[in-house]
């Protein structure tokens, strides 16, 4: 069974988009990097301050991924849910390989606290139906 992953933090910078070939077709993806925060209360001062967090590399495919690079910038609070995976690498300048880990995110959500506004995109019309069925179903 996967490690499932959720966390919440701050996007490092704007998410990059590419394009990737997999089993012969090119699928997209979202590359970003999280810094997941970690607080505590501090009585003496009476306020919440940052004891720790991590870096953490953040994967999100397909739609979701163009929707993330689309909307998504450097300092944006996100939640990231997804899975936890652990690989090797070479730091710059070593020989020897050390663990590493990303998350495959299933998702990943903007929160809210810092937002100024939001735009919607129009309703899609149902595809094959008159324009009179699109207007009695909105």
């Amino acid at each position: 069974m996967p490690n499932v992953f959720r966390g919440k933090g701050n996007l490092g910078d704007t998410p990059i988009l590419k394009h990737v070939p997999v089993n012969g077709a090119d699928e997209v993806v979202a590359e970003m990097r999280v810094f997941f925060d970690d607080y505590a209360y501090d009585q003496a001062n009476d306020e919440y301050q940052q004891v720790g967090g991590f870096w953490m590399s953040v994967s999100l495919w397909g739609q979701r991924g163009e929707d993330a690079a689309r909307v998504l910038r450097r300092g944006a609070r996100v939640q990231v849910e997804g899975v936890l995976k652990q690989f090797l690498y070479s730091p710059d300048g070593a020989s020897d390989k050390v663990p590493g880990f990303q998350v495959t995110a299933d998702d990943v959500t903007l929160c809210l606290g810092r937002v100024a506004g939001v735009e919607y995109k129009p309703k899609r019309e149902l595809a094959g139906s008159s324009s009179e069925a699109v207007a009695d179903a909105t």
